[in-house]
Protein backbone atom coordinates (compact mmCIF):
# COMPACT_ATOMS: atom_id res chain seq x y z
CA UNK A 1 0.00 0.00 0.00
CA UNK A 2 1.36 3.41 -0.97
CA UNK A 3 2.10 6.02 1.71
CA UNK A 4 4.63 7.53 4.10
CA UNK A 5 6.54 4.74 5.81
CA UNK A 6 9.05 6.88 7.71
CA UNK A 7 9.25 10.52 8.80
CA UNK A 8 11.93 12.05 11.01
CA UNK A 9 13.57 15.37 11.77
CA UNK A 10 17.27 14.73 11.18
CA UNK A 11 18.24 18.12 12.63
CA UNK A 12 16.27 21.25 13.54
CA UNK A 13 13.93 22.06 10.61
CA UNK A 14 15.48 19.37 8.37
CA UNK A 15 13.04 16.54 7.63
CA UNK A 16 13.49 13.26 5.78
CA UNK A 17 10.67 10.93 4.76
CA UNK A 18 10.41 7.58 3.02
CA UNK A 19 7.39 7.04 0.81
CA UNK A 20 6.26 3.73 -0.66
CA UNK A 21 5.22 4.62 -4.19
CA UNK A 22 4.24 2.85 -7.39
CA UNK A 23 7.88 2.57 -8.48
CA UNK A 24 9.57 1.76 -5.20
CA UNK A 25 10.52 3.72 -2.10
CA UNK A 26 11.12 7.45 -2.61
CA UNK A 27 13.22 9.70 -0.38
CA UNK A 28 11.72 13.11 0.35
CA UNK A 29 13.71 15.89 2.03
CA UNK A 30 12.24 19.17 3.23
CA UNK A 31 13.95 22.08 4.96
CA UNK A 32 11.91 24.80 6.65
CA UNK A 33 12.56 27.90 8.71
CA UNK A 34 10.09 26.65 11.28
CA UNK A 35 7.09 28.09 9.43
CA UNK A 36 7.51 27.87 5.67
CA UNK A 37 9.28 25.56 3.26
CA UNK A 38 12.75 26.68 2.14
CA UNK A 39 13.91 23.77 0.01
CA UNK A 40 12.81 20.27 -0.93
CA UNK A 41 13.64 17.24 -3.04
CA UNK A 42 12.00 13.95 -3.95
CA UNK A 43 13.51 10.94 -5.70
CA UNK A 44 10.27 9.93 -7.42
CA UNK A 45 10.16 9.90 -11.27
CA UNK A 46 7.29 12.40 -11.52
CA UNK A 47 7.45 15.07 -14.24
CA UNK A 48 5.54 17.51 -12.02
CA UNK A 49 7.39 20.11 -9.93
CA UNK A 50 6.85 19.94 -7.10
CA UNK A 51 5.51 16.40 -7.10
CA UNK A 52 2.50 15.42 -4.99
CA UNK A 53 4.71 13.80 -2.35
CA UNK A 54 6.09 17.17 -1.19
CA UNK A 55 2.67 18.44 -0.12
CA UNK A 56 1.84 15.10 1.47
CA UNK A 57 5.00 15.10 3.55
CA UNK A 58 4.50 18.76 4.48
CA UNK A 59 1.07 17.92 5.83
CA UNK A 60 2.55 15.04 7.80
CA UNK A 61 5.22 17.36 9.22
CA UNK A 62 2.59 19.90 10.25
CA UNK A 63 0.57 17.16 11.95
CA UNK A 64 3.69 15.88 13.75
CA UNK A 65 4.58 19.36 15.00
CA UNK A 66 1.00 20.08 16.07
CA UNK A 67 0.83 16.81 17.93
CA UNK A 68 4.15 17.39 19.68
CA UNK A 69 3.34 20.96 20.71
CA UNK A 70 -0.30 20.46 21.73
CA UNK A 71 -0.97 21.33 25.38
CA UNK A 72 -2.09 18.32 27.40
CA UNK A 73 -5.67 18.39 28.59
CA UNK A 74 -6.65 17.83 32.19
CA UNK A 75 -6.77 14.17 33.00
CA UNK A 76 -4.78 13.21 29.90
CA UNK A 77 -1.22 11.90 29.68
CA UNK A 78 1.41 14.60 30.00
CA UNK A 79 3.37 15.45 26.81
CA UNK A 80 7.13 14.86 26.44
CA UNK A 81 7.65 18.62 26.20
CA UNK A 82 5.86 19.23 29.48
CA UNK A 83 7.78 16.44 31.16
CA UNK A 84 11.14 17.86 30.09
CA UNK A 85 10.29 21.07 31.96
CA UNK A 86 10.03 19.07 35.18
CA UNK A 87 13.50 17.53 34.91
CA UNK A 88 16.50 18.83 36.80
CA UNK A 89 19.59 19.96 34.90
CA UNK A 90 21.43 16.80 35.93
CA UNK A 91 18.56 14.52 34.89
CA UNK A 92 18.25 16.23 31.52
CA UNK A 93 22.01 16.12 30.90
CA UNK A 94 22.33 12.43 31.84
CA UNK A 95 19.39 11.48 29.66
CA UNK A 96 20.58 13.53 26.66
CA UNK A 97 24.14 12.25 26.90
CA UNK A 98 22.91 8.65 27.02
CA UNK A 99 20.58 9.05 24.02
CA UNK A 100 23.05 11.08 21.95
CA UNK A 101 25.69 8.40 22.37
CA UNK A 102 23.70 5.88 20.29
CA UNK A 103 21.65 8.18 18.05
CA UNK A 104 23.62 9.55 15.10
CA UNK A 105 20.90 11.94 13.94
CA UNK A 106 20.47 13.43 17.40
CA UNK A 107 24.23 13.66 17.87
CA UNK A 108 24.58 15.58 14.58
CA UNK A 109 21.66 17.81 15.55
CA UNK A 110 23.33 18.73 18.86
CA UNK A 111 26.65 19.48 17.15
CA UNK A 112 24.94 21.60 14.51
CA UNK A 113 22.96 23.58 17.05
CA UNK A 114 25.64 24.18 19.68
CA UNK A 115 29.00 23.86 17.86
CA UNK A 116 29.81 27.53 18.49
CA UNK A 117 30.22 26.66 22.18
CA UNK A 118 33.07 24.23 21.49
CA UNK A 119 36.43 25.28 22.89
CA UNK A 120 39.42 23.60 21.31
CA UNK A 121 43.04 24.21 20.41
CA UNK A 122 42.50 22.68 16.96
CA UNK A 123 43.04 25.03 14.03
CA UNK A 124 39.48 24.40 12.87
CA UNK A 125 37.11 22.96 15.46
CA UNK A 126 34.58 21.98 12.79
CA UNK A 127 36.93 19.69 10.85
CA UNK A 128 36.77 16.66 13.19
CA UNK A 129 32.98 17.05 13.55
CA UNK A 130 32.39 17.05 9.81
CA UNK A 131 34.95 14.28 9.33
CA UNK A 132 33.05 12.08 11.77
CA UNK A 133 29.74 12.89 10.09
CA UNK A 134 31.11 11.96 6.67
CA UNK A 135 32.56 8.73 8.05
CA UNK A 136 29.00 7.55 8.65
CA UNK A 137 27.93 8.27 5.04
CA UNK A 138 27.79 5.13 2.96
CA UNK A 139 26.40 4.48 -0.50
CA UNK A 140 25.46 1.06 -1.72
CA UNK A 141 26.48 0.51 -5.35
CA UNK A 142 22.82 0.38 -6.36
CA UNK A 143 22.28 3.76 -4.69
CA UNK A 144 24.25 5.51 -7.39
CA UNK A 145 24.86 3.21 -10.36
CA UNK A 146 21.18 2.55 -10.99
CA UNK A 147 19.66 5.70 -9.53
CA UNK A 148 18.29 8.42 -11.79
CA UNK A 149 18.99 11.24 -9.36
CA UNK A 150 22.19 12.67 -7.90
CA UNK A 151 22.92 11.34 -4.45
CA UNK A 152 22.54 13.57 -1.40
CA UNK A 153 24.77 13.97 1.62
CA UNK A 154 22.53 15.38 4.32
CA UNK A 155 25.25 16.12 6.85
CA UNK A 156 27.05 18.45 4.42
CA UNK A 157 23.85 20.18 3.34
CA UNK A 158 23.03 20.85 6.98
CA UNK A 159 26.45 22.35 7.65
CA UNK A 160 26.10 24.58 4.59
CA UNK A 161 22.82 25.84 6.03
CA UNK A 162 24.55 26.43 9.35
CA UNK A 163 27.29 28.45 7.64
CA UNK A 164 24.70 30.57 5.81
CA UNK A 165 22.90 31.10 9.11
CA UNK A 166 26.16 32.28 10.67
CA UNK A 167 26.56 34.78 7.82
CA UNK A 168 23.07 36.11 8.49
CA UNK A 169 23.90 36.41 12.19
CA UNK A 170 27.08 38.36 11.29
CA UNK A 171 29.21 35.56 12.78
CA UNK A 172 31.31 35.61 9.64
CA UNK A 173 34.44 33.96 11.03
CA UNK A 174 32.38 30.97 12.13
CA UNK A 175 30.90 30.73 8.62
CA UNK A 176 34.41 30.76 7.13
CA UNK A 177 35.59 27.97 9.43
CA UNK A 178 32.58 25.80 8.60
CA UNK A 179 33.01 26.32 4.83
CA UNK A 180 36.74 25.56 5.00
CA UNK A 181 36.14 22.41 7.03
CA UNK A 182 33.50 21.25 4.53
CA UNK A 183 35.90 21.80 1.62
CA UNK A 184 38.83 19.99 3.23
CA UNK A 185 36.95 17.06 4.75
CA UNK A 186 34.66 16.43 1.78
CA UNK A 187 37.65 16.39 -0.61
CA UNK A 188 39.41 13.92 1.66
CA UNK A 189 36.30 11.77 1.92
CA UNK A 190 35.87 11.76 -1.87
CA UNK A 191 39.47 10.71 -2.38
CA UNK A 192 38.92 7.70 -0.12
CA UNK A 193 35.74 6.54 -1.91
CA UNK A 194 35.22 4.47 -5.05
CA UNK A 195 36.91 6.19 -7.97
CA UNK A 196 33.69 7.19 -9.71
CA UNK A 197 31.27 7.86 -6.87
CA UNK A 198 31.82 11.61 -7.21
CA UNK A 199 30.10 11.48 -10.60
CA UNK A 200 26.87 10.44 -8.89
CA UNK A 201 26.85 13.01 -6.08
CA UNK A 202 25.29 16.45 -6.48
CA UNK A 203 27.91 18.97 -7.63
CA UNK A 204 26.57 21.56 -5.16
CA UNK A 205 28.56 19.91 -2.39
CA UNK A 206 31.74 21.03 -4.13
CA UNK A 207 30.62 24.53 -5.12
CA UNK A 208 28.42 25.66 -2.19
CA UNK A 209 31.21 26.20 0.39
CA UNK A 210 33.11 28.43 -2.06
CA UNK A 211 30.02 30.57 -2.56
CA UNK A 212 29.85 30.96 1.22
CA UNK A 213 33.51 32.00 1.32
CA UNK A 214 32.93 34.54 -1.48
CA UNK A 215 30.16 36.14 0.54
CA UNK A 216 32.31 36.10 3.67
CA UNK A 217 35.29 37.64 1.82
CA UNK A 218 33.20 40.72 1.04
CA UNK A 219 32.55 41.33 4.75
CA UNK A 220 34.73 43.98 6.47
CA UNK A 221 35.37 41.60 9.38
CA UNK A 222 37.32 39.27 7.08
CA UNK A 223 40.83 40.05 5.85
CA UNK A 224 40.93 39.18 2.15
CA UNK A 225 44.60 38.23 2.51
CA UNK A 226 43.65 35.45 4.93
CA UNK A 227 41.33 33.93 2.31
CA UNK A 228 44.03 34.42 -0.33
CA UNK A 229 46.66 32.66 1.78
CA UNK A 230 44.22 29.84 2.54
CA UNK A 231 43.55 29.25 -1.17
CA UNK A 232 47.22 29.38 -2.14
CA UNK A 233 48.20 26.92 0.57
CA UNK A 234 45.27 24.52 0.23
CA UNK A 235 44.58 24.22 -3.52
CA UNK A 236 47.92 22.54 -4.49
CA UNK A 237 47.00 19.49 -2.42
CA UNK A 238 46.52 16.33 -4.45
CA UNK A 239 43.03 15.62 -3.09
CA UNK A 240 41.59 18.56 -5.07
CA UNK A 241 43.03 17.48 -8.43
CA UNK A 242 40.31 16.53 -10.89
CA UNK A 243 37.51 17.95 -8.72
CA UNK A 244 35.35 21.03 -9.13
CA UNK A 245 36.96 22.30 -5.94
CA UNK A 246 40.13 23.17 -7.86
CA UNK A 247 38.05 25.53 -10.01
CA UNK A 248 36.34 26.74 -6.86
CA UNK A 249 39.67 27.78 -5.37
CA UNK A 250 40.61 29.61 -8.56
CA UNK A 251 37.30 31.46 -8.73
CA UNK A 252 37.63 32.45 -5.07
CA UNK A 253 41.21 33.56 -5.68
CA UNK A 254 40.05 35.74 -8.56
CA UNK A 255 37.69 37.53 -6.19
CA UNK A 256 40.18 38.18 -3.38
CA UNK A 257 43.30 38.69 -5.53
CA UNK A 258 41.98 41.99 -6.80
CA UNK A 259 42.47 43.33 -3.27
CA UNK A 260 45.61 41.36 -2.38
CA UNK A 261 47.94 40.53 -5.28
CA UNK A 262 46.45 40.71 -8.79
CA UNK A 263 49.74 40.05 -10.55
CA UNK A 264 50.26 36.86 -8.54
CA UNK A 265 46.84 35.59 -9.60
CA UNK A 266 47.60 36.16 -13.29
CA UNK A 267 51.00 34.51 -12.88
CA UNK A 268 49.38 31.51 -11.23
CA UNK A 269 46.92 31.10 -14.10
CA UNK A 270 49.67 31.21 -16.70
CA UNK A 271 51.61 28.65 -14.67
CA UNK A 272 48.56 26.40 -14.74
CA UNK A 273 48.19 27.01 -18.48
CA UNK A 274 51.77 25.90 -19.14
CA UNK A 275 50.94 22.51 -17.66
CA UNK A 276 48.11 21.99 -20.18
CA UNK A 277 49.49 20.30 -23.28
CA UNK A 278 46.55 21.04 -25.60
CA UNK A 279 46.11 24.79 -25.62
CA UNK A 280 42.83 24.44 -27.51
CA UNK A 281 41.30 22.12 -24.91
CA UNK A 282 38.50 22.87 -22.50
CA UNK A 283 41.01 22.83 -19.63
CA UNK A 284 42.98 25.62 -21.32
CA UNK A 285 39.79 27.53 -22.09
CA UNK A 286 38.74 27.52 -18.41
CA UNK A 287 42.09 28.99 -17.33
CA UNK A 288 42.09 31.64 -20.07
CA UNK A 289 38.50 32.55 -19.30
CA UNK A 290 39.47 33.16 -15.67
CA UNK A 291 42.20 35.55 -16.84
CA UNK A 292 39.76 37.36 -19.13
CA UNK A 293 37.11 37.60 -16.40
CA UNK A 294 39.72 38.88 -13.95
CA UNK A 295 40.75 41.69 -16.28
CA UNK A 296 37.11 42.59 -16.83
CA UNK A 297 36.41 42.81 -13.11
CA UNK A 298 39.42 45.14 -12.80
CA UNK A 299 38.06 47.30 -15.65
CA UNK A 300 40.91 46.42 -17.98
CA UNK A 301 39.01 45.57 -21.20
CA UNK A 302 42.06 46.02 -23.44
CA UNK A 303 44.01 43.33 -21.58
CA UNK A 304 40.97 41.06 -21.66
CA UNK A 305 40.64 41.58 -25.42
CA UNK A 306 44.35 40.98 -25.95
CA UNK A 307 44.03 37.62 -24.18
CA UNK A 308 41.12 36.68 -26.45
CA UNK A 309 42.94 37.69 -29.64
CA UNK A 310 46.09 35.84 -28.64
CA UNK A 311 44.21 32.62 -28.03
CA UNK A 312 41.96 32.14 -31.04
CA UNK A 313 42.87 28.46 -30.98
CA UNK A 314 39.88 28.35 -28.62
CA UNK A 315 36.80 28.18 -30.85
CA UNK A 316 34.64 30.40 -28.64
CA UNK A 317 37.36 33.09 -28.61
CA UNK A 318 37.77 32.92 -32.40
CA UNK A 319 34.01 33.43 -32.75
CA UNK A 320 34.18 36.56 -30.60
CA UNK A 321 37.00 37.96 -32.76
CA UNK A 322 35.16 37.07 -35.99
CA UNK A 323 31.98 38.76 -34.80
CA UNK A 324 33.92 41.89 -33.90
CA UNK A 325 35.63 41.93 -37.32
CA UNK A 326 32.22 41.64 -39.02
CA UNK A 327 30.80 44.43 -36.85
CA UNK A 328 33.80 46.63 -37.79
CA UNK A 329 33.23 45.72 -41.47
CA UNK A 330 36.68 44.13 -41.62
CA UNK A 331 35.31 41.37 -43.83
CA UNK A 332 38.68 40.32 -45.21
CA UNK A 333 40.05 39.82 -41.69
CA UNK A 334 36.95 37.91 -40.60
CA UNK A 335 37.05 35.62 -43.64
CA UNK A 336 40.73 34.85 -43.09
CA UNK A 337 40.04 33.81 -39.49
CA UNK A 338 37.18 31.60 -40.62
CA UNK A 339 39.02 29.96 -43.51
CA UNK A 340 42.12 29.38 -41.41
CA UNK A 341 39.93 27.59 -38.89
CA UNK A 342 38.13 25.52 -41.54
CA UNK A 343 41.51 24.58 -43.03
CA UNK A 344 42.83 23.45 -39.66
CA UNK A 345 39.79 21.41 -38.57
CA UNK A 346 38.61 18.23 -40.22
CA UNK A 347 34.86 18.32 -40.72
CA UNK A 348 33.00 15.47 -39.06
CA UNK A 349 29.83 16.14 -41.08
CA UNK A 350 28.96 17.62 -44.45
CA UNK A 351 26.24 19.76 -42.86
CA UNK A 352 27.20 23.47 -42.60
CA UNK A 353 28.04 24.97 -39.22
CA UNK A 354 28.40 28.34 -37.51
CA UNK A 355 31.48 29.21 -39.57
CA UNK A 356 29.48 28.83 -42.78
CA UNK A 357 26.84 31.04 -41.22
CA UNK A 358 29.46 33.75 -40.58
CA UNK A 359 30.59 33.51 -44.22
CA UNK A 360 26.96 33.82 -45.30
CA UNK A 361 26.53 36.95 -43.17
CA UNK A 362 29.61 38.48 -44.78
CA UNK A 363 28.43 37.54 -48.30
CA UNK A 364 25.11 39.25 -47.64
CA UNK A 365 26.86 42.42 -46.48
CA UNK A 366 29.15 42.32 -49.53
CA UNK A 367 26.17 41.45 -51.78
CA UNK A 368 28.12 38.53 -53.20
CA UNK A 369 25.28 36.68 -54.94
CA UNK A 370 27.16 33.50 -55.99
CA UNK A 371 28.45 32.96 -52.45
CA UNK A 372 25.02 33.69 -50.93
CA UNK A 373 23.44 31.09 -53.20
CA UNK A 374 26.12 28.50 -52.53
CA UNK A 375 26.17 28.76 -48.73
CA UNK A 376 22.42 29.32 -48.25
CA UNK A 377 21.70 26.25 -50.38
CA UNK A 378 24.06 24.14 -48.26
CA UNK A 379 21.85 24.93 -45.26
CA UNK A 380 18.62 23.87 -47.01
CA UNK A 381 19.90 21.10 -49.24
CA UNK A 382 18.88 18.26 -46.93
CA UNK A 383 16.35 19.98 -44.65
CA UNK A 384 13.98 22.86 -45.21
CA UNK A 385 14.83 25.77 -42.92
CA UNK A 386 12.70 28.87 -43.40
CA UNK A 387 15.32 31.52 -42.56
CA UNK A 388 17.93 30.12 -44.97
CA UNK A 389 15.28 29.45 -47.62
CA UNK A 390 14.39 33.14 -47.57
CA UNK A 391 18.05 34.14 -47.85
CA UNK A 392 18.48 31.72 -50.76
CA UNK A 393 15.36 33.05 -52.49
CA UNK A 394 16.53 36.66 -52.08
CA UNK A 395 19.56 35.88 -54.27
CA UNK A 396 17.34 35.24 -57.34
CA UNK A 397 15.20 37.50 -59.50
CA UNK A 398 11.49 36.66 -59.74
CA UNK A 399 11.97 35.03 -63.13
CA UNK A 400 15.00 33.04 -61.94
CA UNK A 401 13.18 31.91 -58.80
CA UNK A 402 10.24 30.46 -60.72
CA UNK A 403 12.61 27.96 -62.32
CA UNK A 404 14.78 27.47 -59.21
CA UNK A 405 11.84 26.83 -56.87
CA UNK A 406 10.51 24.15 -59.18
CA UNK A 407 13.96 22.52 -59.26
CA UNK A 408 14.13 22.72 -55.44
CA UNK A 409 10.67 21.16 -55.14
CA UNK A 410 11.70 18.18 -57.27
CA UNK A 411 14.83 17.81 -55.15
CA UNK A 412 12.80 17.88 -51.93
CA UNK A 413 10.33 15.24 -53.14
CA UNK A 414 13.18 12.76 -52.98
CA UNK A 415 13.99 13.85 -49.41
CA UNK A 416 10.52 13.29 -47.97
CA UNK A 417 10.32 10.67 -45.21
CA UNK A 418 8.29 9.69 -42.16
CA UNK A 419 9.76 12.49 -40.05
CA UNK A 420 9.76 15.47 -42.40
CA UNK A 421 8.26 16.69 -45.65
CA UNK A 422 10.50 19.46 -47.05
CA UNK A 423 8.59 19.57 -50.35
CA UNK A 424 5.38 20.46 -48.49
CA UNK A 425 7.28 22.97 -46.32
CA UNK A 426 8.54 24.68 -49.46
CA UNK A 427 5.08 24.92 -51.04
CA UNK A 428 3.65 26.24 -47.76
CA UNK A 429 6.39 28.91 -47.57
CA UNK A 430 5.74 29.83 -51.20
CA UNK A 431 2.02 30.24 -50.49
CA UNK A 432 1.16 27.81 -53.30
CA UNK A 433 -2.14 26.59 -51.88
CA UNK A 434 -3.29 24.72 -54.97
CA UNK A 435 0.04 22.95 -55.51
CA UNK A 436 0.23 22.12 -51.83
CA UNK A 437 -3.23 20.56 -51.62
CA UNK A 438 -2.51 18.50 -54.74
CA UNK A 439 0.77 17.33 -53.24
CA UNK A 440 -0.73 16.45 -49.84
CA UNK A 441 -3.46 14.50 -51.63
CA UNK A 442 -0.67 12.34 -53.08
CA UNK A 443 0.87 11.64 -49.64
CA UNK A 444 -2.33 11.75 -47.61
CA UNK A 445 -2.01 11.07 -43.88
CA UNK A 446 -3.43 12.46 -40.62
CA UNK A 447 -0.03 13.97 -39.82
CA UNK A 448 0.24 15.83 -43.12
CA UNK A 449 -3.35 17.03 -42.94
CA UNK A 450 -2.93 18.28 -39.40
CA UNK A 451 0.31 20.13 -40.23
CA UNK A 452 -0.52 21.64 -43.63
CA UNK A 453 -4.30 22.01 -43.95
CA UNK A 454 -4.25 25.59 -42.60
CA UNK A 455 -2.34 26.69 -45.72
CA UNK A 456 -5.01 25.55 -48.18
CA UNK A 457 -8.25 25.12 -46.18
CA UNK A 458 -9.38 28.78 -46.58
CA UNK A 459 -9.20 28.49 -50.38
CA UNK A 460 -10.39 24.87 -50.67
CA UNK A 461 -12.61 24.06 -47.64
CA UNK A 462 -14.69 21.30 -49.23
CA UNK A 463 -11.73 19.45 -50.70
CA UNK A 464 -9.80 19.86 -47.43
CA UNK A 465 -12.67 18.29 -45.45
CA UNK A 466 -12.93 15.46 -47.94
CA UNK A 467 -9.18 14.76 -47.58
CA UNK A 468 -9.48 14.90 -43.79
CA UNK A 469 -12.31 12.40 -43.97
CA UNK A 470 -10.35 9.96 -46.10
CA UNK A 471 -7.25 10.23 -43.92
CA UNK A 472 -9.19 9.71 -40.67
CA UNK A 473 -11.30 6.84 -42.09
CA UNK A 474 -8.13 4.98 -43.08
CA UNK A 475 -6.56 5.68 -39.72
CA UNK A 476 -9.62 4.48 -37.80
CA UNK A 477 -9.78 1.24 -39.78
CA UNK A 478 -6.17 0.30 -39.05
CA UNK A 479 -5.68 1.61 -35.49
CA UNK A 480 -7.30 0.93 -32.14
CA UNK A 481 -6.64 2.00 -28.57
CA UNK A 482 -7.50 5.02 -26.48
CA UNK A 483 -4.53 7.10 -27.69
CA UNK A 484 -5.64 6.57 -31.29
CA UNK A 485 -9.20 7.60 -30.48
CA UNK A 486 -7.94 10.70 -28.71
CA UNK A 487 -5.98 11.52 -31.85
CA UNK A 488 -9.16 11.18 -33.95
CA UNK A 489 -11.00 13.44 -31.50
CA UNK A 490 -8.32 16.11 -31.95
CA UNK A 491 -8.51 15.79 -35.75
CA UNK A 492 -12.27 16.28 -35.55
CA UNK A 493 -11.67 19.50 -33.64
CA UNK A 494 -9.37 20.68 -36.43
CA UNK A 495 -12.03 19.88 -39.01
CA UNK A 496 -14.73 21.74 -37.09
CA UNK A 497 -12.77 24.98 -37.47
CA UNK A 498 -13.04 24.77 -41.26
CA UNK A 499 -16.10 26.17 -43.03
CA UNK A 500 -18.67 23.35 -43.19
CA UNK A 501 -16.55 21.15 -40.93
CA UNK A 502 -19.14 20.71 -38.15
CA UNK A 503 -21.60 19.01 -40.51
CA UNK A 504 -18.92 16.70 -41.94
CA UNK A 505 -17.64 15.61 -38.51
CA UNK A 506 -21.23 15.05 -37.32
CA UNK A 507 -21.83 12.76 -40.28
CA UNK A 508 -18.56 10.90 -39.65
CA UNK A 509 -19.50 10.36 -36.01
CA UNK A 510 -22.88 8.92 -36.99
CA UNK A 511 -21.16 6.48 -39.32
CA UNK A 512 -18.60 5.52 -36.64
CA UNK A 513 -21.38 4.99 -34.09
CA UNK A 514 -22.75 2.20 -36.31
CA UNK A 515 -19.54 0.88 -37.88
CA UNK A 516 -17.51 0.69 -34.64
CA UNK A 517 -20.24 -0.06 -32.12
CA UNK A 518 -18.12 -2.92 -30.77
CA UNK A 519 -15.31 -0.53 -29.80
CA UNK A 520 -16.45 0.76 -26.39
CA UNK A 521 -13.30 2.82 -25.87
CA UNK A 522 -13.92 4.65 -29.14
CA UNK A 523 -17.57 5.21 -28.24
CA UNK A 524 -16.54 6.77 -24.95
CA UNK A 525 -13.63 8.84 -26.21
CA UNK A 526 -15.55 10.29 -29.16
CA UNK A 527 -18.77 10.60 -27.11
CA UNK A 528 -20.67 8.39 -29.56
CA UNK A 529 -22.86 6.56 -27.02
CA UNK A 530 -26.63 6.83 -27.23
Amino acid sequence: MNGIIELRETSPNHWRAKYQGNYGVYTIKITTDGKRRLSFSCSCPSDYYPCKHIDMVEEAIAERIAKNTASPKAGKDISAGELLKKLTHEELYDFTARIVKNNLDLSNAVLLEFSDKIETKNKNKYAPIIRRGLADVNFDAEDYYYHEFAQDIDILAQWFDKARQRLTEKKVREAVLIAQACIEEYAQWLEEQDSDIGDYICEDYQSAPFEILKQAAAHPEINARDIYVYCMSEMPKEKYAGTMMFDGFNDLLMKVSAKVDPEAFIALQYTLLEKVEDKSSYAAQKILQRIIDFYKTRHQPQKAWQCIEENIQIDSFRKIVVEKRIKQKDFAGAKKLIRDHIGQKERTTSYPDCWDDYLLQIAQKEKDTPVIRSIAYSFIEDHFEDSYYRIYKSAFSAAEWAEESEKLFRHYRCKTNFYENPAADLLAAEGSAEKLIDYIAECLSPDNMEKYHKFFAPAFPERTLDMFRKAIDRYAEKNTGRSCYERIRELFRQMEKIRGGAAVTADMKNNYRIKYKNRPAMMGTLNLKG
